[in-house]
């Protein structure tokens, strides 16, 4: 990959300012009506269902997709992307049943805390808004860094600079009209990956050689990964994501608020579907890397997680790497910024409204806002941090978001979950799994690092189960459908 960056230093000043112009003025023109609470956090609960449909998808279209995809298919060919695309959009499918149940359970719900509070107390309102502040630290942090990756490339703008402008884009956008704002944003990248979908990938594959290309690098860097079900790759990669995956989107109030802002009647439909268009982008992205794998076309790598940027940068003019790195801004940005308005709805719902219950719309809202600026500090502080991995933080934050897994999964159909041996689970999981897993990568033993993936299930599940046969109690869910029986579709 050459040195010298595809555009000025100026050119890249101006293509950013566009960027930012074209988004706010989108959300401005497509929202003009004055904001409320309801409206900044679940937009009134009005979303109908191909536009939760493909908010969902694009929403779940983090850096990993556009960057893990490829790194996932240059390095282990088959079996790799196989891993990524598979619980990818299997935990958006399992999402859709989740998103449901809470639905007709607790309909006129904020947050997955709030939810928790009713279930089991302050306690653990307070232990799943702290995990999910965590979380949507990591969302902000690992997108801000995948941006920086392409754009300090492309436009040579320093990397301190860099964030301060990424962390203004996401947060003045995200400061309008919080989850409303999301939506516009999620459009802007739905068209944006369409666009690279059909045509920046299929003509980077048409000059590299076309087809055969592709089949060249189908096993990988090395060439030996051409087993589907390999299962050195299954368990050293297939087990840690998928854990990781399916925990994260259990827990993750992006997609929870996304639930809450639908009509109720399209949730698990547009779950589904939702599902299903996710899977087309890091499989269509992923062929890029199996082009850098095939060593006929002399690829040059400097970065895995580059190697499909590495290939669009080999083989197509200056137009096309533009196109490709609009839609990493463009997605990279609305999940930051989708980020800081799932914070934001915790900041009004679990942590204001509890220290003042009887706010004015207008507190509520800056409360909301004061949430975002404070994430957005921590996240634009940490991703300077240099030589972050992406993968990496992808797995450590899973294994921190596994020891909530199975409690959040059955507090909606178990009415017999013990709350006080549910939480000692969860804490329990979250002390003994994560450190297990770091000291598994420090010393580079994947079968370490997969152990302690798993670890914190096996915990909550013994506490789980345990808890409600040492403790029984018994939750009554129509006491939530009763207080909501009057909400609206």
């Amino acid at each position: 990959m050459p040195n010298a960056s595809i555009l000025g230093q100026s050119e890249g000043y101006i293509f950013l300012t566009i960027f930012w112009l074209v988004a706010f003025l989108a959300i401005r023109l497509f929202f003009k009506k004055k904001i409320t609470s309801s409206a900044f956090l679940v937009s009134e609960r009005t979303v109908g269902f191909f536009l939760g449909a493909v908010s969902v998808a694009v929403a779940w279209v983090w850096a990993p997709a556009f960057f893990v995809s490829s790194q996932k298919a240059y390095e282990q060919g088959i079996p790799g992307l196989f891993w990524f695309t598979l619980p990818n959009a299997g935990a958006l499918i399992l999402f859709a049943f989740l998103a449901s149940r809470m639905r007709k359970i607790f309909a006129q719900g904020f947050t997955l805390p709030q939810y928790m509070s009713k279930r089991f107390g302050r306690r653990m309102e307070l232990l799943y808004s702290f995990a999910i502040f965590v979380a949507q630290s990591y969302a902000v942090i690992i997108n801000l860094t995948a941006a920086l990756l392409v754009l300090n490339l492309v436009t040579g703008i320093q990397r301190e600079v860099l964030i301060v402008i990424l962390g203004a884009i996401m947060l003045s956008l995200s400061l309008l009209k919080g989850i409303r704002s999301s939506l516009v944003e999620d459009s802007i990248k739905a068209m944006f990956l369409a666009v690279v979908g059909i045509l920046i990938v299929p003509w980077a594959i048409g000059t590299s050689g076309g087809f055969s290309s592709v089949l060249g690098g189908l096993g990988g860097m090395k060439g030996t990964f051409t087993n589907l079900f390999d299962p050195i790759v299954a368990w050293t990669f297939g087990v840690s994501i998928s854990i990781s995956l399916l925990s994260g989107i259990t827990i993750d109030q992006q997609q929870w608020q996304r639930a809450f802002s639908m009509k109720r009647d399209v949730v698990k439909r547009s779950f589904l579907l939702g599902g299903l268009l996710f899977a087309i982008v890091p499989i269509t992205l992923g062929l890029l890397g199996y082009v850098a794998a095939n060593q006929a076309l002399k690829v040059t790598v400097t970065q895995n997680q580059l190697a499909g940027f590495s290939v669009l940068v080999h083989f197509l003019p200056t137009i096309g790497i533009v196109a490709f790195t609009a839609m990493v801004l463009a997605g990279l940005t609305a999940a930051g910024s989708s980020a800081l308005s799932a914070v934001s709805s915790i900041g009004i719902t679990d942590i204001y409204k509890f220290l003042k219950p009887r706010s004015s719309d207008h507190d509520l809202l800056m409360a909301g806002r004061i949430s975002m600026v404070i994430l957005i500090l921590v996240g634009m502080g940490i991703a300077l941090i240099p030589n972050i991995q992406i993968l990496y933080l992808v797995l450590v934050v899973g294994v921190f978001r596994a020891a909530l897994f199975l409690p959040t999964i059955l507090s909606l159909f178990w009415s017999r979950l013990s709350g006080n041996f549910t939480f000692l689970g969860a804490i329990l999981g979250m002390l003994v799994g994560v450190p297990l897993f770091v000291y598994g990568s420090i010393v580079k033993n994947p079968t370490i690092s997969s152990f302690g993936s798993l670890v914190p299930i096996i915990i909550t599940v013994v506490f789980c189960i345990g808890g409600s046969w040492l403790k029984s109690e018994h939750f009554n869910f129509q006491s939530l459908m009763q207080n909501h029986k009057t909400s609206k579709k």
